[in-house]
């Protein structure tokens, strides 16, 4: 720090022999109270030091005991805690500046607020650490601050800041190193939307920006702290899978009356417990088969129709093996972006696609063709009668050449317990050969 004039660093040491006057004491204590302490002295403190100086006491001697001062020692552990709290980066202040407007309006700096007060009052650093939540759960939590808990050892622990973020989720599902804090790296990174802060938000991060009007800052915070209505809980799934044509809702209610009977949303029905029961969303989309086909459904925890809608389908995988997705998107001509799912589902009663290379609709229809409704799915169709007869359902496969080389006839006693998924020629031959 600077010096008064009247007193040279140099001579410092005898600063007594040189009696300052009260303007050159007056300016230095402001000085140190800057300086030192960061704050305005109250008029009596600021009297008392010019007082002290004007009677003999060095300016060096006034700076020990400012220095010595148990106010100064907090005021450095208050600035540590800072330095920490913004190195950690766990701190948003422009999300605290916006959820606390009466720090604001005090024109008080968010960080400044939070380490001196915020803390203490149960205000959240950023929108995902709670810390009464927290507090609730971390038997570790020190004088009920729980950023500073958070910090020094509940994230290596793997403690769960709220409701909204799973750490450990979180480094699984994204790959973190050990030495990355998932908290941090995601408040870095969401605004992006490539990173979800939970399974339960994952699938917002293949939400169109144009049918999500979220904040800007933060797209998941309008998704957060569902309450206690069920749709809530699975939002983002529920915005996805809307308007994706994947879902089946007719099929869904035939196939589950149980949930028919209930008189519970399908779709609702199907984000909330469906998929965690096996159940099926639409005919050519076995839930079962396509997570153990893509074990990265299971390591997030996610929705398998959503992983689908997000990652299967654009990297082509099937959603069922009698599906082939790539196929169908080059054979009929899709428009880029346009799901080949959902495109068969809402025309494969035209009887004029077919969900992979090996079945003719045109060709099946015209052998068949007595056997269907005009408004009857062929393939559907196919694989229930061909499950227990030799229908061809094209020219390129040969159904019972294959039921004699790989199958062979199933005795009457035993055909209740076939599955067309499972026991129909074709269907045998794709899953034998699938990779």
């Amino acid at each position: 720090m600077s010096y008064p004039t009247i007193l040279p660093r140099a001579e410092e040491d005898s600063a007594a022999e040189l009696l300052p006057d009260h303007a050159a004491a007056d300016a230095y204590i402001l000085e140190l109270y800057s300086e030192l302490l960061r704050r305005q002295p109250a008029e009596a403190e600021r009297e008392g030091w010019v007082t002290a100086i004007l009677a003999g006491q060095s300016f060096a001697q006034v700076r020990e005991a400012f220095v010595a001062s148990d106010e100064y020692r907090d005021a450095r552990r208050l600035e540590e805690f800072k330095a920490a709290v913004l190195a950690s980066g766990l701190f948003d202040a422009a999300w605290y500046a916006r959820t606390y407007a009466d720090v604001v309006a005090a024109g008080l700096d968010p960080l400044d607020h939070y380490c001196q007060f915020g803390r203490f009052e149960h205000r959240a650093p950023n929108g995902y650490l709670d810390p009464i939540w927290y507090g609730n759960r971390a038997a570790t939590a020190e004088a009920g601050d729980a950023l500073l808990d958070y910090m020094r050892t509940g994230e290596r622990h793997g403690l769960t800041p709220g409701p909204n973020f799973d750490p450990e989720w979180y480094r699984n599902a994204y790959k973190l190193p050990e030495d990355v804090s998932p908290l941090a790296h995601f408040l870095r990174h969401r605004n992006g939307r490539r990173f979800a802060p939970c399974p339960r938000l994952w699938s917002l991060t293949g939400l169109p920006p144009e049918q999500d009007a979220g904040d800007e800052n933060d797209p998941f915070q309008k998704y957060l702290a569902p309450g206690d209505d069920l749709a809530n809980a699975v939002a983002t799934d529920l915005a996805l899978l809307g308007p994706s044509g994947l879902f089946d809702e007719n099929y869904y209610q035939i196939v589950n009356d149980d949930v028919f009977s209930s008189g519970m949303d399908a779709l609702t029905h199907y984000c909330v417990f469906g998929w965690k029961e096996k159940r099926n969303p639409n005919f050519y989309f076995q839930t079962d088969w396509y997570s153990a086909t893509n074990p990265e459904v299971e390591r997030l925890g996610v929705n398998p129709l959503v992983h689908y809608k997000l990652v299967g389908e654009p990297a082509g995988r099937r959603p069922v093996v009698f599906f082939e997705p790539d196929w169908y998107r080059k054979t009929y001509g899709l428009e880029p972006g346009a799901s080949p799912l959902a495109h068969y589902l809402a025309h494969r009663r035209s009887q004029r696609f077919s969900p992979n290379s090996l079945f003719d609709p045109e060709w099946y229809l015209a052998h068949c063709g007595e056997l269907l409704h005009h408004r009857r799915d062929p393939f559907a169709h196919y694989l229930v009668a061909g499950m227990h007869q030799d229908l061809q359902p094209s020219p390129q496969f040969d159904a019972a050449a294959w039921r004699r080389q790989a199958q062979g006839r199933p005795t009457r006693a035993f055909r209740y317990s076939q599955s067309p998924e499972r026991d129909n020629p074709l269907v045998h031959y794709l899953l034998t050969h699938y990779k």
